[in-house]
């Protein structure tokens, strides 16, 4: 009887052994995949930010471009109604000038 309960005891510390052993493979192989599927979102996360912020460059350079050329159709406006201004005056300049003179 004492022989059968040893052997007992054997084969459940053999089968212990044997689960723990698998456990720790099992383990080792999910930690190993969180580690590659972790890898693999930061890569993926990192591509995504980059085209976001390209993409954000991008318009704002196109907003930029747009208000650059609407201020320089504001100033070409500005400058085409001061030389209207100015054309006015030189000829009320010239009267002038012509009137203190004769």
């Amino acid at each position: 009887m004492e022989q059968k309960t040893i052997e007992t005891v054997r084969q459940a510390e053999l089968a212990a052994e044997q689960t723990e052993k698998m456990t720790a493979s099992k383990r080792d192989e999910i930690l190993a995949k969180a580690k590659t599927d972790a890898k693999e979102t930061i890569i993926r996360m990192t591509a995504d930010a980059k085209i976001r912020a390209a993409e954000a460059l991008k318009a704002a350079q196109i907003q930029s471009e747009k208000l650059q050329s609407e201020a320089l159709e504001t100033a070409k406006q500005e400058i085409a109604a001061l030389h209207a201004k100015a054309g006015g005056r030189e000829a009320d300049a010239t009267r002038l000038i012509l009137s203190e003179l004769i």
